[in-house]
């Protein structure tokens, strides 16, 4: 009787472990939303071009190259994020984020003299 206890035991321990992989790899595997996979919150286009960059701005890494800048979501509200952004890559001429425009009062701050 005790042989058949021990072999139920490791069964039942290797049935939980083969389980636990499985849910694991189910996890890492599975697809996320699109926003959520690609994580560009941010949208940007410049009045003129620059070469290809990476900058931290207000928490959000943005890429910018040639009139093209994407990012991911900062810790401040998009107004000032837009203004940073022109500060580091020049002009914005227009800027979006989570799929919204940017309104033209509010886009004027990230314009650069």
């Amino acid at each position: 009787m005790t042989l058949f206890q021990n072999t139920l035991r490791q069964a039942t321990i290797a049935g939980v472990a083969l389980l636990t992989t499985a849910v694991a790899f189910g996890t890492v595997v599975t697809p996320a939303p699109a926003q959520a996979e690609t994580g560009v919150y941010y949208r940007a286009t410049l009045a003129q071009p620059v070469e290809k960059r990476t900058e931290v701005i207000r928490g959000g890494t943005f890429i910018c190259s040639g009139t093209v800048c994407v990012g991911t979501k900062a810790r401040s509200r998009p107004e000032l994020v837009c203004e940073r952004l022109g500060r580091a890559f020049g002009t914005v001429s227009s800027f979006s984020f989570n799929g919204k425009e940017l309104d033209a009062e509010a886009l004027a701050s990230c314009k650069v003299d």
